[in-house]
């Protein structure tokens, strides 16, 4: 197997990442000193101070770059245009909306070009701290635990999204100018190992209160899900229960609270960007009168909510203009004056949806059927009847998980690229194709590096 050691990205940007994380760190999630910019990257990991500020940069590059961005620039808003679950309201045409995505695509480059870029931070924080005799043992584990589930979440992204690909740990550029893609599978295995070991060194204790760094539970959600992209399902049921089994995570009585930054229901959250007091869910989604890019919640969608479901209730806005009447996401209700809410990225509910589908995969049918009525007693719904066939088991698992976490970390195209049914979107995509289960790999790589070649099919 040949792994590739990096994509090959501008030389003048990559010498600049290490200085980005030294400006960057002005903006701490938790505050520490701020290293002198001056500083050679070794001398940053002889100090906690410092190595906090390189690792915090991380994290606020996973937040604020355009690959997991909440803004309309990112994959969450992007892909809820892509398949099923908005409408795009705006005078002209969206093309992601219309699936009409080329090769020069300026946000899809964003989106290679950015997760590659952190990507490399992170293997040279590795790099670095690993070398590092400086740092205690125990912090220096916490820390490496940390970025180890952060390089795991871009590429388990980015295989999703636009399959094989070249997979780096190293910090050599000079290096990485010729590289191949590796396969999906082979990729997997890489990011297995990255978050076995990782669990190893985290524990269930949050570095911070607010829930903004990761913990052995992150490690483990995104472990279910790669043993599920793996149909290794019953390693997935074994992680997905893992986390239900923690006690600090329940699903919240109250559907109101269940996007408050305290809700007892979340796993990982982003904290607000600086010289923001909004959420970018909050400020994309809500609206009270049509403008050139209102999206609403897709027709498909609402007819799904049964009555007395309230996830509708708690979390869809209904908005009359005009005697129309327009349904608008609502997770996150504050556009002014917000004290309460931070950007959530995974919650308990992640774990349940994943239990379920690798019971459902073993066909384990009824244990199937109990983890989902369980969410769907919290919803206010009668349970589902424990002998439904195959076929309608798996329909109402992914119309579950489809009224569950609409607008939310991809999940609608994962889940339905699990499962293979992206083609169903023809129903509703005029424009879907076959070859739309994967993006095209930026034209300016390609050209850059040929061995990235061929394009992904279609394209």
């Amino acid at each position: 197997m040949k792994i590739s050691n990096n994509i090959k990205t501008p030389i003048k940007s990559i010498v600049l990442f290490f200085i980005g994380i030294l400006l960057y760190s002005c903006e701490s999630l938790i505050q520490v000193d701020l290293p002198n910019d001056r500083m050679n990257q070794e001398d940053v990991y002889k100090d906690v101070n410092t190595t906090k500020s390189a690792l915090n940069a991380i994290y606020i590059n996973t937040r604020n770059n355009p690959f997991f961005s909440k803004h309309s620039s990112g994959i969450n808003y992007r892909m809820s245009l892509y398949t099923d679950e908005l409408n795009y309201l705006g005078s002209s045409a969206e093309y992601f909306h219309q699936n009409n995505i080329l090769p020069n695509d300026n946000i899809i480059t964003n989106w290679w070009n950015t997760a590659y870029k952190n990507i490399y931070g992170i293997n040279l924080f590795i790099n670095k701290l690993s070398e590092s005799t400086y740092i205690d043992a125990s912090i220096k584990n916490q820390f490496l635990g940390e970025v180890y589930t952060l390089r795991a979440l871009h590429y388990q992204n980015l295989i999703q999204l636009f399959g094989d690909l070249p997979y780096t740990t190293s910090i050599d550029y000079s290096y990485n100018t010729s590289l191949y893609k590796i396969p999906i599978n082979e990729v997997l295995l890489l990011i297995e190992k990255d978050l076995l070991l990782a669990i190893d060194l985290l524990s269930d204790t949050y570095r911070d209160a607010n829930r903004f760094y990761v913990n052995k539970s992150v490690a483990e959600l995104l472990l279910a899900e790669n043993y599920l992209l793996q149909q290794r399902n019953d390693q997935a049921q074994i992680y997905s229960q893992n986390v239900i089994d923690n006690s600090q995570y329940q699903i919240e009585d109250d559907l109101s609270q269940t996007f408050k930054k305290t809700a007892k229901s979340t796993i990982w959250q982003f904290s607000l960007e600086q010289n923001t007091t909004i959420t970018p869910e909050a400020s994309l989604y809500i609206f009270t009168a049509l403008s050139t890019a209102t999206t609403t919640l897709s027709g498909k969608l609402i007819d799904l909510f049964e009555p007395g479901d309230l996830r509708r209730a708690n979390w869809i806005n209904e908005i009359s203009i005009e005697n129309d009447l327009y349904y608008g996401v609502f997770k996150y209700k504050n556009k002014a004056n917000n004290t309460d809410e931070n950007s959530i990225f995974y919650r308990i509910e992640h774990a349940y949806f994943f239990l379920a589908e690798s019971l459902f995969k073993q066909e384990r049918n009824i244990q199937a059927i109990e983890v989902l009525n369980k969410i769907r007693n919290k919803r206010g719904l009668t349970p589902l009847e424990p002998n439904l066939s195959k076929n309608k088991l798996e329909e109402a698992l992914l119309n579950e998980s489809f009224k569950e976490f609409f607008t939310e970390s991809n999940q609608r195209f994962f889940t339905l690229k699990r499962f293979d049914r992206l083609d169903e979107l023809n129903s509703t995509k005029p424009n879907w194709q076959d070859y739309h289960k994967l993006l095209p790999i930026p034209e300016s790589q390609l050209l850059l590096n040929k061995n990235l070649n061929p394009q992904n099919s279609g394209y």
